[in-house]
């Protein structure tokens, strides 16, 4: 996993531009600090994607898991809540 950066939000204020540049051109996220507290985090466009993929994945599962055993008949694969990356679609 990559180590993200850390810029101040001084330093986006000066150079916003160069900043996203960077991100965009390195692929590296960047940790936005105010008073040495992070808060927020600067990513590419891939990365967000990938990111909203992975929590549908864990909300899917999560749904799945809430409902407990597939009932039969219903159509669904019966280890569709233990094999849900298999059967998860874009």
């Amino acid at each position: 996993m990559i180590t993200p950066g850390i810029i101040t939000t001084r330093q986006i204020l000066r150079s916003y531009k160069e900043i996203f540049e960077r991100v965009k051109k390195t692929k590296e996220p960047l940790i936005v600090v105010s008073k040495k507290k992070p808060q927020v985090a600067i990513v590419n466009l891939d990365d967000l994607e990938e990111l909203k993929k992975l929590k549908n994945k864990r909300s899917t599962k999560a749904l799945l898991d809430l409902a407990g055993l597939i009932p039969k008949g219903s159509g669904l694969p019966s280890d569709l809540s233990e094999k849900h990356n298999e059967y998860t679609w874009d």
